[in-house]
């Protein structure tokens, strides 16, 4: 047989202009959805291959995917966090979940699920290849040739296995949006707890600083009544045990800090000293009553309703399979440099059914409708998940309010107790270690109170994090 070499291209010369018209005009005659594959009917032709490349301007194709390579030290170069451009706190965030790799990776999954839909559409317009075939038919007789063959075909009927194939990949393309932002907002949650968690040691730096400074007299006392030897032995060794608690705490809390700022640079970056975080921004972003509607509109149940929908398109197109597909098909063949074949047209219509599979369709379809039946479950799941989330998080507000209010009213009733020690002090009637174990128990109040408050911060982070109210709020699309 004919030996075949085949260059596709598009390709539209003067000299077959006339037959490209007759595929046209059939084509725009009839409506349809789908490009359908059929068999090519070469014919030998002799002479020169030289004009038809001529013809066809070939030309190779750039390596788009060596421009496109980057060195890894540029890569990683952007990969942490440096200066953030936030010139207040919605800035800040904002910056920060911008130049996220994980909301960027996020974002270039949405933009692929946005091709597979454009892509499903083109499919639904009429189709046109061309090719070239040169070859040797009879090698002692020198027969050789060139053909020019032109094909176009677009799907009349399928079934619905198109448009359901489009309704799929448009869910899945929703899915994935949802899906970002419920990204979005579950990174915006993580990094906020790490700027509260910042400030909360901020804050008890602060605190048991100027406890320390209150307690450092007593301290240099302590110190000389230890070296001096004087006074009861076991009330010296039970104040100094006392002091050294005190310092350790101070110890943890400034490691505790220094590795709270290096968390901090690497989600923010190095911001504005005078930037602090806003709890009132975040609060004030939940609705006075989180009702079962709010829920309904968290960014992951939409995500997961969406997946359940292309699930269930995905299923109308595999049964679709199993009905009759009717295309509308076009073809041209016309040989070159005057050799003796003749040009081939033909038109018409193919319509094609599977009879036979052995059972691969109907394993095809349980699948999918197994998988349908997952994702149906999986929306229920999300939103029991999102309820319950929600509600611990109302739950932990409350509590955090009322241990707050009792921590305050105890480091009030301990500040009292510490002034009459003081006074009793300078009199006998107290000692060291009594004052020395107040001071601890009121930076002790301080310090929960402090920490309550930062757990209540959390929570309401988490509540508007899961409600999907974060990334709006910093203009995240």
């Amino acid at each position: 047989m004919f030996r075949k070499a085949v260059i596709t291209g598009e390709i539209m010369k003067s000299w077959y202009v006339s037959v490209a018209a007759k595929i046209i005009i059939g084509l725009f005659l009839l409506s349809g959805c789908q490009s359908l594959d059929f068999s090519k009917n070469v014919k030998p032709v002799s002479d020169s291959a030289e004009k038809i490349f001529k013809a066809f301007k070939v030309k190779g194709k750039t390596d788009q995917s060596l421009e496109l390579k980057k060195p890894l030290t540029e890569i990683l170069s952007s990969a942490l966090a440096d200066g953030n451009k936030g010139s207040d706190f919605p800035s800040v965030f904002s910056f920060a979940l911008g130049n996220d790799p994980a909301i960027t990776i996020q974002k270039q999954a949405v933009e692929a699920k946005l091709a597979a839909v454009a892509t499903s559409k083109a499919s639904k317009e009429y189709q046109v290849e061309s090719a070239i075939y040169g070859g040797v038919e009879d090698l002692t007789d020198n027969t050789k040739g060139l053909a020019l063959e032109i094909n176009a075909s677009r799907l009349i009927f399928d079934g619905g296995l198109l448009d359901a194939t489009l309704a799929s990949k448009t869910f899945e393309a929703e899915a994935a949006k949802f899906t970002f932002e419920a990204v979005l907002n579950e990174r915006a949650y993580n990094i906020g707890q790490i700027w509260i968690e910042l400030e909360k040691y901020k804050m008890l730096q602060s605190q048991i600083d100027r406890r320390l400074a209150v307690l450092n007299p007593l301290i240099g006392q302590l110190e000389q009544v230890a070296e001096a030897g004087v006074g009861d032995v076991s009330k010296v060794t039970a104040a100094q045990r006392t002091v050294s608690g005190i310092r350790v705490t101070q110890t943890n809390i400034s490691e505790g800090l220094a590795k709270a700022r290096l968390e901090f640079e690497n989600a923010f970056g190095v911001i504005q000293s005078e930037i602090s975080y806003e709890p009132d921004f975040i609060r004030n972003l939940i609705p006075n009553k989180v009702t079962d509607k709010s829920a309904k509109k968290s960014p992951l149940l939409l995500a997961k309703y969406a997946s359940y929908n292309a699930a269930l398109a995905n299923l109308k197109a595999i049964e679709a399979k199993d009905d009759f597909n009717i295309g509308f098909q076009a073809r041209a063949l016309t040989p070159f440099a005057g050799n003796g074949y003749d040009s081939d047209e033909s038109i018409g219509f193919v319509a094609r059914k599977t009879l036979f599979n052995g059972g691969m369709l109907e394993s095809e379809v349980d699948g999918a409708k197994a998988i349908s039946e997952s994702s149906l479950a999986e929306v229920g799941a999300a939103y029991r998940q999102g309820v319950s989330i929600v509600r611990s998080a109302q739950q932990t507000i409350e509590s955090m309010d009322k241990a707050i209010s009792l921590a305050r009213e105890n480091a009030k009733v301990t500040s009292e107790e510490i002034v009459y020690l003081r006074q009793q002090l300078i009199i006998g009637g107290s000692t060291l270690d009594s004052v020395f174990s107040a001071e601890a128990r009121l930076y002790d109040a301080e310090s929960k109170e402090i920490t309550f408050r930062a757990n209540k911060r959390k929570a309401e982070l988490l509540i508007s994090a899961t409600l999907g109210l974060l990334s709006p709020a910093f203009d995240l699309k």
